[in-house]
C-alpha cells in the first residue's frame, strides 16, 4: 500500500489536526487504513469554530430535494459526536466517508450501495477501493467532494483535519462529526450512524453482536491475572497510548492492564528506561508497513526485559485499533495469543 509521508513534527505537534491528539499516534507515513486521532485541544477548538457558524445557516441549507419537496420530516436534526447540532436530509441517499472507520461502519450496515465518494485510506472492504476517491483522510477534495452532490459527509476525529472539516462546514455540506474515544464510543458511533442512514436496526444487530463475542472471550479469559502490557503505537520515536484513548479500553476487553494507561497524555512519548522500570509482563503492537517492530531480542536494553527473553512480545492486526465494530476481531486475536490454552 503506497505511504503518504508526513514530517516528523507531526509526532509532536498533534495539535494541528482535530479533536484527539495523536497524529503522532498512528504513524509518521500515513498508510491506506491508518486512523490518526489528533488532539483534544483542537476538539475543543473546532467545537467552538463550527458552533459559531450560524446554525440557521445549516438550517439554510437544506439539501435540494427537500427545499423542493417542502415536505414535512424531509429533513431531520442530528447531535453529532462532539456536541454538534447538525441538519441533515432525513433518508440520506448520498454518503461520503471521509474516514476508513466510518467507511467500515457504513459497510458493516449495509449501506454501501448509498456510498458514493471515500478517502484513498478507505481500503476495507475490498469492493470500497472501486469508489470514486475524495481525497485523503487528511487533505479532502474539496472540488471532488463539491461536484458529488451529497447528501451527507461523515467525518471523525478519528482522523480527520480540523481545518478541512471547518471549511467543508463553511461551503455548506452537511457534515456530520463522529468521535469513537471509547469502546463505548465506537458502539454510539455504530448506532449514531445506523440511525442516521436508515440503517438503525443493523446498527443494533452490529453492537448486539460484538457485545456478546466480547462477553464470550471475557468468559473465556475469566480468572486469569492481567498481564501487564507495554502497547508500542509507534517504535522511532517510541510512543504508547494514554488513560483517555480507546485503544488501552481495548487492550482490557483482552485482560492487559497497559502500563501506560496512568498517562495523562493522549500519547506520551516513552523511553526505554521508562520500560525497563516498569517491567512489563507482555510487549505489543500492531504491524506497521512503515515502521515495523524490529527484533527485540537484539537490541541492548530491550533484550534484558522479561517479556523478550521469554518470548512475550505480539504482533496482531492492525484491525486492533480500528475504531469501528471490526476491532472485536483484533481483542479475539490477541486474546489467542495471550492465552491459546483458553480457546482449544
Amino acid at each position: 500500500m503506497d505511504a503518504i509521508p508526513l514530517p516528523r513534527d507531526l509526532l509532536r505537534k498533534a495539535g494541528e489536526f482535530l479533536f484527539q491528539p495523536a497524529a503522532a499516534v498512528r504513524s509518521c507515513p500515513l498508510r491506506a487504513g491508518s486512523h490518526l486521532r489528533p488532539s483534544a485541544f483542537c476538539e475543543s477548538t473546532l467545537l467552538v469554530v463550527l458552533a459559531v457558524l450560524p446554525l440557521a445557516a445549516g438550517c439554510s441549507h437544506k439539501p435540494p430535494e427537500a427545499e423542493a419537496a417542502g415536505a414535512p420530516g424531509a429533513v431531520a436534526v442530528h447531535t453529532d459526536g462532539i456536541g454538534r447540532r447538525v441538519v441533515l436530509r432525513a433518508h440520506p441517499q448520498r454518503i461520503i466517508s471521509l474516514a476508513p472507520s466510518v467507511t467500515e461502519v457504513i459497510c458493516l450496515l449495509g449501506a454501501d450501495d448509498r456510498l458514493i465518494g471515500v478517502t484513498e485510506q478507505c481500503v476495507w472492504p475490498e469492493a470500497v477501493r472501486r469508489k470514486p476517491k475524495m481525497g485523503t483522510l487528511l487533505t479532502p477534495d474539496y472540488e471532488a467532494i463539491l461536484a458529488a452532490r451529497p447528501d451527507l459527509v461523515i467525518a471523525s476525529t478519528a482522523g480527520n483535519d480540523r481545518a478541512a472539516v471547518h471549511q467543508l462546514a463553511q461551503l455548506g455540506l452537511p457534515v456530520y462529526v463522529t468521535a469513537p474515544r471509547s469502546v463505548d464510543g465506537i458502539f454510539e458511533t455504530t448506532l449514531a450512524i445506523g440511525r442516521i442512514a436508515d440503517r438503525a436496526a443493523d446498527g443494533e444487530r452490529l453492537v448486539r453482536q460484538a457485545k456478546a463475542r466480547l462477553q464470550e472471550i471475557r468468559k473465556r479469559l475469566a480468572g486469569l491475572t492481567p498481564d501487564r502490557g507495554f502497547f508500542i503505537t509507534w517504535f522511532d520515536p517510541l510512543l504508547a497510548p494514554g488513560r483517555k484513548t480507546f485503544e488501552n479500553d481495548i487492550l482490557a476487553l483482552a485482560n492487559v492492564a497497559s502500563i501506560s494507561a496512568d498517562s495523562e497524555e493522549y500519547y506520551p512519548r516513552y523511553s526505554l528506561e521508562q520500560v525497563l522500570a516498569k517491567k512489563p509482563d507482555v510487549i505489543l503492537t500492531v504491524f506497521h508497513e512503515g515502521n515495523p517492530l524490529p527484533d527485540l531480542r537484539y537490541l541492548a536494553g530491550w533484550a534484558s526485559l522479561e517479556a523478550v527473553r521469554r518470548g512475550r512480545v505480539y504482533v496482531v492486526s492492525e484491525v486492533l485499533q480500528h475504531p469501528s465494530p471490526r476491532f472485536v476481531d483484533g481483542v479475539e486475536e490477541l486474546a489467542r495469543k495471550l492465552h491459546p490454552e483458553r480457546f482449544q
